[in-house]
């Protein structure tokens, strides 16, 4: 058997605009659902150097009808956990499955993450089935290391992309024409992450300080 790598965890691009690609020996780019497609899983372990975890949602109906069609009913949990925060109590159940052929180029091996959520002193639980892919094999990536990533990866989507739609209401945006949309998503993000490395914990509390146009130059250093 080979012997057990550590791959490092990197959600970063592995090209230099100013160059050609850059490798990223064992590092590992978690990625959502949007950005799970052959050419990137590809570009990666091919180009980049790099390992991959793939979120696989229902946007490639095929993948994720292969996903669920794997033999989830045979295969043990390999790591359960508990924990509680942000006033709700979650438990997660994970599973793998080693593959040799999917539809996804290099990989090796398919992950399932149960989560069950409820508020905190309610009895009703809610439960969520996600499942992930990835081109590391079963001695380079235990079941809790993939369910790590996921979870850093959760953590992005559930900080920075909640902030966007709740604090900037960037879903209920009514811009479209041309390239404003995107000029919008930038400012936004520049708000956010100033508002952050300023210390500001709660960002609404942050943009709500400085909403002055005098406070706004300050705050970005515009005399």
């Amino acid at each position: 058997m080979p012997a057990r790598r550590r791959p490092r965890r990197w959600q970063s691009r592995v090209r230099d605009d100013r160059g050609p690609p850059r490798r990223c020996p064992d590092a590992v780019v978690t990625v959502d659902a949007t950005h799970a497609q052959k050419k990137h899983a590809r570009y990666l372990v091919e180009q980049g150097g790099a390992h991959y975890l793939l979120s696989v949602k229902n946007n490639q109906p095929t993948l994720a009808r292969q996903l669920r069609n794997l033999p989830w009913s045979k295969t043990p949990v390999l790591h359960r956990s508990h924990g509680r925060g942000h006033g709700r109590e979650e438990k997660r159940e994970v599973q793998v499955v080693t593959v040799d052929r999917l539809l996804v180029p290099h990989a090796r091996q398919v992950v399932r993450i149960r989560r069950k959520r409820r508020r905190l002193g309610a009895k009703k639980w809610s439960t969520e089935t996600v499942y992930a892919v990835t081109d590391l094999a079963a001695h380079q990536a235990a079941a809790t290391e993939i369910a790590a990533w996921a979870r850093g990866h959760w953590i992005i989507e559930n900080t920075v992309h909640w902030t966007m739609d709740v604090t900037f209401a960037k879903d209920a945006s009514q811009v479209r024409r041309h390239r404003t949309p995107a000029v919008m998503s930038s400012l936004r993000d520049l708000t956010r992450a100033t508002l952050h490395r300023a210390g500001w914990a709660n960002i609404a509390s942050g943009r709500r300080a400085h909403t002055q146009f005098e406070t706004v130059l300050t705050f970005h250093g515009i005399p």
